[in-house]
Parts: C-alpha cells; sequence; structure tokens
C-alpha cells in the first residue's frame, strides 16, 4: 500500500517536471527579429527615392525637374506606407494597401531603373527617358498619389468608424425629426379638432338660442291673434288685426248640437 502512494507521488513530480520542462522550452523560443529586414527596407526605398529624384531634377531643368522629383518622392513614401501598415491591416484597407502599394512601387522601380539607365550614359534611352520625364511623368505621378490618398483615407479603419457614427447620428437625428414632427402633427391635429368642436358648440348654441326666440314668437303671435280675436268689437279687430297683420275672422260660434235643436223644435210645436 505506501509502494503504491509512493509510486502516485513519484508520477505527480514526473508531470511537474515535465510542465516545468515545457515552460521553459516556450520561454526559449522568440520570434526572430525583423529589425534588420526593416532596416534594409527604409534603405532601399531610401535609393530608390534618391533616383527618383535625381531623375527628374536632372531630365527637366528648373523648378519643374525639381518639383517632378519632390513628388517622386512622395509617391515613394506612400508606397513605403503601404508596405508598413499592409501586414497589420485587414480588409478593404489591406487591399486598398496592396494594390496601391504595388503600383506605386512598380513606378518607383521603373523610374529608379530609368535613372540608372541615365547614369549609365546608354544613348538608346536618353530621349525616351527625357520626353517621359518632360511630359508624362508630372501629371501621371500626380494622379496615382491623389487616387491613392483617396482611396487609402477612405477605406481607413477610422474613416469607417466615423462613418458609422455618422450614420447611427444621423439615424437618431432623424428619429428625433420624426418624433417632433409626429408630436407637432399631433398638436396641430389637437388644435384643428377643438376649433371644430368649438364651432359645433357655437354653431349649437345658436341653433337653440334661435329655437328660443322662435318659441317666444310663436307664443307672442298666438297671444296676439288671440287677444285681436277675443275682441266683441267687429270694427276694433278688423283694424288691429289690419294693423298687427292679422286675418280678421269672425269668432267662431258654437255648433248647437242636431239632437238638441230638433228637441226644442218639437217642444215649440207641442207648444
Amino acid at each position: 500500500m505506501f509502494q503504491s502512494v509512493k509510486n502516485f507521488m513519484n508520477k505527480g513530480d514526473d508531470r511537474h517536471d515535465e510542465l516545468r520542462k515545457l515552460d521553459a522550452e516556450a520561454d526559449q523560443f522568440k520570434l526572430p527579429s525583423e529589425t534588420l529586414p526593416q532596416l534594409f527596407k527604409l534603405l532601399f526605398f531610401a535609393g530608390l527615392a534618391v533616383l527618383n529624384y535625381r531623375l527628374f531634377a536632372r531630365s527637366v531643368p528648373g523648378i519643374w525637374g525639381q518639383a517632378t522629383g519632390v513628388v517622386a518622392c512622395m509617391a515613394e513614401a506612400l508606397a513605403l506606407y503601404c508596405s508598413h501598415y499592409f501586414s497589420r491591416a485587414a480588409g478593404l484597407f489591406r487591399n486598398t494597401l496592396g494594390v496601391c502599394g504595388a503600383i506605386l512601387m512598380l513606378f518607383s522601380l521603373i523610374h529608379g531603373t530609368f535613372s540608372i539607365f541615365d547614369l549609365m550614359r546608354i544613348a538608346s534611352f536618353s530621349a525616351a527617358i527625357h520626353w517621359y520625364s518632360h511630359v508624362v511623368a508630372f501629371p501621371l505621378l500626380c494622379g496615382l498619389i491623389g487616387l491613392s490618398v483617396i482611396a487609402i483615407t477612405m477605406t481607413h479603419p477610422q474613416n469607417i468608424v466615423r462613418l458609422r457614427e455618422a450614420l447611427a447620428h444621423t439615424q437618431i437625428a432623424r428619429t428625433r425629426a420624426e418624433a417632433a414632427s409626429d408630436s407637432r402633427l399631433m398638436r396641430t391635429s389637437s388644435v384643428i379638432e377643438d376649433a371644430r368642436l368649438a364651432h359645433r358648440q357655437e354653431k349649437t348654441q345658436r341653433e337653440s338660442e334661435y329655437l328660443q326666440t322662435l318659441k317666444q314668437y310663436i307664443g307672442i303671435e298666438a297671444e296676439k291673434r288671440r287677444i285681436v280675436l277675443s275682441i266683441p268689437d267687429p270694427q276694433l279687430r278688423a283694424q288691429l288685426a289690419q294693423e298687427l297683420g292679422i286675418e280678421n275672422q269672425e269668432p267662431e260660434q258654437p255648433k248647437s248640437r242636431p239632437g238638441f235643436t230638433q228637441g226644442r223644435t218639437k217642444s215649440s210645436v207641442l207648444d
């Protein structure tokens, strides 16, 4: 029993030793340094920039050649930026860096080659190099730099973040505007409904007052007619009826019942 416990403890120690060895091996493993390749890359791009500037400064006399050389150095610097951040980017920004860096790097290599040919005094290329430097180089480099800068800035992650923020703020502003418009519309509708209700109430009140006045007028007219018709004097009744615009009608005499009249007749005959 004690032997089995001892073996188990020894196995646990062996496991800890293996883990320590693995940790030591992991600590010893290091990625290779990129300082030297980065230094050589900077020297390479710097040499290309010097060759590009020399080509245009020597081929084109005056300030125009120096300006073309500066634009060529700018293209070289932009190509260096693309190559440096290509491995640190992703998505559309990485693709843009790759395409722009490759195009600018290609033209930088071509210009450097032209500069070397000029240094070597190769006569077959001198006329074409001078014509290219005078006519084509400056607008071509300016166009490539402009397009590259626009493409890089438009696909840059910060610009994408700003675009998303702008979309979010635009949506918020649109929602607030819609809410404000709905609120104003509700208030306007409420004012319109209140105005309609007040108009209806005023109309109902006027009609009620008109009915009350009409009832009073009917009562007064009926009372005038009753008073005029109750005058026993025919002339006075006719005169007042004419003044008040009432038709002069004789007051109705009470009708005698037929049976009563016949009874009176028979009694008078008997008498």
